[in-house]
């Protein structure tokens, strides 16, 4: 019985690292991009509050993209290839909150 239950318990604990939440995945790479850790993580809750979970990760890829740009046309790409317009204006509101915080 204990022997289950201590799988059972390091099983949960490795899928609960393993699985990072999308709003986490945001405010690392705002920090990778070059805003503080207060600003990426009122960025985060802001994109949160807007977005559901499936929009969330499409922003936290569009974010990485951007980061992982090796020249300013790469970087341009990576802007303009967000075609979730419900991410993109949540993306806008939440700059435009969290500039003023």
């Amino acid at each position: 019985m204990f022997r289950i239950f201590a799988i059972s318990l390091i099983t949960l604990t490795v899928v609960a690292c393993a699985t990072v939440s999308p709003r986490m995945r945001i405010e690392n790479r705002f920090v990778e991009f070059g805003l503080s850790e207060d600003k990426a993580r009122c960025m985060g809750n802001e994109l949160d509050d807007r977005l559901n979970r499936s929009d969330l990760k499409a922003v936290a890829d569009f974010i990485g993209n951007i980061n992982e740009a090796d020249s300013p046309g790469q970087s341009l790409d990576a802007l303009i290839s967000i075609e979730n317009p419900r991410a993109a204006g949540a993306i806008a509101r939440a700059g435009i909150a969290c500039a003023f915080s």
